[in-house]
């Protein structure tokens, strides 16, 4: 038996091991594409101007809600003073609530399963190569994988009678995940089920029917802003509708090849290194042995497998191009269904020995995820725009143009740290700047 003040120190010394994964060099790295400065630009204004639903949508329209922006302008006041409103503050804010879900989760986790495979479960999540290097970067599909893993945190924790107020706060949290990013409706959907479940499983028919309402009250609530947006735009498209044509016009029916796509993808992205593996038998042995030892158990079924069918039903019908990152929420669900088929040993000494083998693999893993983490999402070019930026706000804060001499991105805004610093460009400014490489500039009369 661990103490609980030892048990304390180790989420506090995991959720800062999590967050420096995250965030180690963000200030120099940041990806500052045309996406961030826009979502950005809506952080540094006030509270009245913040948008009523979410960012635009890959899969058509925007999102269903404004939490991702509400998150966003929070973070940019808490945090963005310290790091004079730059961009890159925005996505310490996302990497923040990703480590604090993370170590939510691991202590939910840990009263459920021996405290090594809690650990080593927790930290796989966490450490996901995609994972670590999205979840410093301002957009909103981390965000929704955040709150993903606290609703499942928070189910986790229901009781077998839940109070009123966990019924409310863990109905909240699920939706504002789909809020957040639509795909976070795999996790949020057999959370928001079980919450009905659970009553009806104990044939508890009054109770199931004030949960429902509750339940269907929560969402209402929360969807108050689309309804004033939609209101203030009608006939503007707020839905993600290539998902729904593409359920509406689907030619059949295909849940096994569905099953394949969603647990190849969500298991490529826990184990990035290893794309060329497969996952379904593992998948589905794995979920038949949760089903069978913890039948019981709704809520753990509703995280674990209800999340990984929840995905396959809704993907059944779908028929064009997968992007991989709808399936960030899925991952942790995924990884609890392989830890829980583990957890099913029935004996306790072999059960801690898997788990601390388990946990010794994954910490050394965890040098070559790191590094396997900094190949994608990040724009080193960054670095050199911010040190320009903040000079030319000291010694040039006027300035015809500004002119950089290497090749940046087309969406990226050469002008918006300048700006943020209070530098203002003005047609008739004397000087134009231009930006070297390595941050440097140099400053010449206008021409």
């Amino acid at each position: 038996m661990i103490a609980p003040r030892v048990r304390m120190a180790l989420a506090a010394l995991f959720f800062l091991y999590v967050l420096v994964m995250r965030t180690s060099d963000v200030a120099n790295t940041f990806l500052m594409l045309g996406e961030q400065t826009r979502d950005w630009t809506i952080a540094l204004g006030g509270w009245r101007d913040l948008p009523l639903t979410g960012p635009p949508s890959t899969a058509g329209g925007r999102g269903l809600g404004p939490v991702y922006y509400w998150i966003l302008w929070l973070g940019r006041h808490l945090v963005g003073p310290f790091m004079q409103n730059l961009p890159h503050a925005g996505g310490i804010v996302v990497a923040l609530l990703q480590s604090a879900a993370d170590t939510w989760l691991l202590v939910v986790l840990w009263r459920r399963l021996p405290i090594a495979l809690a650990l080593s479960v927790s930290l796989l999540v966490a450490s996901a190569p995609f994972d670590v290097g999205l979840s410093a970067v301002i957009w909103n599909p981390p965000v929704a994988a955040a709150l993903a893993k606290m609703a499942i945190a928070l189910a986790l924790s229901l009781g077998a009678e839940p109070p009123r107020w966990r019924i409310v706060v863990t109905a909240a949290v699920a939706w504002f995940a789909v809020q957040a990013h639509s795909t976070a409706i795999f996790v949020a959907g057999p959370v928001l089920a079980v919450l009905v479940a659970m009553p009806l499983a104990h044939r508890q028919w009054r109770r199931s029917f004030e949960v429902a309402a509750t339940v269907a009250a929560v969402v209402l609530v929360l969807q108050i802003p689309l309804a004033v947006a939609q209101f203030r735009a009608p006939g503007t498209s707020l839905a993600p509708t290539r998902l729904i044509e593409s359920i509406a016009r689907a030619p059949a029916v295909n849940p096994i090849r569905s099953y394949g796509v969603v647990v190849d993808v969500t298991g490529g992205l826990l184990f990035r290194s290893m794309g060329t593996w497969t996952f379904q038998v593992s998948t589905l042995i794995a979920g038949l042995i949760v089903l069978a030892r913890w039948r019981h158990d709704l809520p753990l079924l509703a995280v674990s497998v209800g999340a990984i069918v929840a995905a396959t039903a809704l993907f059944a019908t779908w028929t064009s191009p997968y992007d991989s990152y709808w399936f960030l929420p899925l991952t942790s669900s995924m990884a609890l269904t392989h830890a829980l088929a583990l957890a099913a040993v029935p004996w306790p000494m072999v059960l801690r020995g898997i788990g601390v083998a388990l946990l010794a693999v994954v910490i050394l893993w965890q040098p070559s995820r790191i590094a396997e983490s900094k190949t994608s999402f990040k724009y080193p070019e960054y670095r050199a725009m911010r040190l320009a930026s903040q000079t030319l706000a000291a010694e040039a804060p006027v300035l015809r143009d500004i002119r950089v001499t290497f090749a940046v991105h087309p969406t990226m805004d050469k002008y918006f740290m300048y700006r943020i610093l209070g530098g203002r460009i003005a047609s008739d400014a004397p000087m134009t700047a231009h930006i070297q490489p390595d941050g440097q500039v140099t400053l010449g009369p206008a021409r």
